[in-house]
């Protein structure tokens, strides 16, 4: 009989044990699950103004920025095989989204760039890659495709290879391409659905070299006052903006009514880092005051994005996601500004981040009869806490805000923007800023 009562005791300790164990399970499978479903409590911005409000979020932040490493840490292969380690960067496809983050149904992680391949892995590889996969070793992966395509002002997918099809990789001049190993059903299927030509794509955390220029040094330094000077700024022209230009997007526009254009200058002496941007158009709306200039995002202005960090290094690289990590703010890395002529012609300038007052020169105004608006700016090396030198690596980058009257009464806002947003409009993707280059 004890015989029996001790073999029966037995028993339902291992029963009791196995059903704790399948209970860890679960709970581990919703914690994935959660952990995989969490977005950002902290949105990206559509303007300097609503990325004041969220710089001054920093507990928010965080807790964004944690959430974000918590789903980068649990989330695994949508299949069989070993989970991969993701990075940061992923793709988001459709219209801008602010609030878009790496476990959304709209995106796809990524484990490597231009890296090797292994199982359960996701590599986007870009037109620098030294060696790219063979036929052979892409045998288990599907292999999407994406060009630069300007009629639609962003990526698009242009070719899709389905696993045991893919040849050689060839990576498309202006563009990328990824592959994804077959454990990776559920991301295999979100780049085979994609339309072809036509759904644009979003590269998180990738930069895109083709903006970067060198800037020369100041042979005199130019007079920063709102009347533009051929000759102080002639030698230092980057760039003109319009809509023939692949790096300028006018996706905000009605198409075909590019309206408004521009050119720009960039140059340096020991104390500034000077930019000008005269921009042409028939319109000029900017009704603020001196004392609101925060308020100018909404009407005809230039916002300008200032990196003391290159936008290519390891510091922005890790910090370029303005939605759930906002450090290159915070750690006064990230400057946001911006200048306007108001409808009196008087300059206006706001700054905001680490630092809310602009200490810099500013100088800007408006021609109505020669429809031309000139925005002449300084921002001072000991603000960015850098020397000036030959080599020196940073980013800057702005756009061309282009409201009038009439697209703000009717809710429209037509901002000319670097691609991608250049890291000023949009999801604010610090990694899309330019990187400028001292001589």
């Amino acid at each position: 009989m004890k015989r029996t009562f001790a073999l029966l005791l037995t028993f339902a300790l291992l029963l009791t044990a196995a059903c704790a164990f399948a209970s860890c399970g679960e709970e581990g499978d919703t914690s994935s699950a959660t952990s995989s479903s969490a977005t950002s409590s902290t949105a990206g911005t559509s303007s300097s103004a609503s990325s004041s409000a969220a710089s001054s979020s920093d507990a928010s932040s965080a807790a964004s920025s944690s959430a974000a490493s918590s789903a980068a840490s649990s989330d695994a292969s949508s299949g069989e095989g070993a989970a991969p380690t993701f990075l940061n960067n992923f793709l988001s496809f459709g219209p801008v989204d602010t609030k878009v983050t790496a476990t959304s149904e709209n995106s796809v992680r990524l484990t490597g760039i231009d890296g090797g391949l292994a199982e359960g892995a996701i590599v986007l590889y870009t037109p620098d890659c030294e060696e790219t996969p063979t036929a052979d070793e892409l045998a288990d992966f599907a292999v999407a495709l994406f060009d630069f395509d300007h009629s639609a002002f962003g990526y698009v997918k242009t070719g899709f290879q389905a696993v045991g099809q893919a040849t050689d990789l060839e990576v498309p001049d202006d563009g990328f391409a990824v592959a994804a190993h077959k454990s990776q059903d559920v991301y295999v299927k979100r780049l085979e659905s994609l339309e072809e030509k036509k759904t644009t794509v979003f590269p998180h955390g990738l930069h895109l070299p083709v903006l970067d220029y060198t800037v020369k040094k100041a042979t005199a330094s130019p007079t920063i006052d709102g009347t533009f000077n051929e000759s102080e700024w002639s030698a230092y022209r980057i760039d003109d903006v319009d809509a023939e230009n692949d790096l300028w997007s006018y996706d905000q526009f009605d198409k075909n009514d590019y309206y408004a254009t521009g050119r720009y200058y960039v140059t340096y002496d020991d104390e500034y880092l000077y930019l000008c941007v005269v921009v042409s158009s028939p319109y000029h709306y900017c009704p603020i005051a001196k004392d609101k200039a925060n308020d100018m995002w909404q009407y005809e202005c230039i916002q300008v994005k200032v990196s003391a960090e290159a936008p290519d290094g390891e510091y922005i690289l890790e910090n370029f996601d303005h939605v759930s990590n906002n450090k290159a703010v915070s750690d006064g890395v990230l400057h946001a500004y911006g200048f306007a002529a108001n409808d009196q012609n008087e300059t206006c300038f706001y700054e905001t981040g680490k630092i809310t007052t602009f200490p810099g020169i500013a100088g800007c105004s408006r021609d109505d009869s020669a429809q031309q608006t000139v925005y002449e700016v300084g921002f001072p090396w000991s603000e960015l806490e850098l020397t000036p030198e030959a080599g020196l690596r940073l980013g800057l980058s702005f756009s061309i805000n282009s409201t009038n009257a009439e697209d703000f009464t009717n809710g429209v806002f037509k901002n000319i923007i670097y691609r991608c947003g250049g890291g000023v409009i949009g999801r604010n993707d610090w990694s899309k800023i330019p990187v400028i280059t001292l001589s």
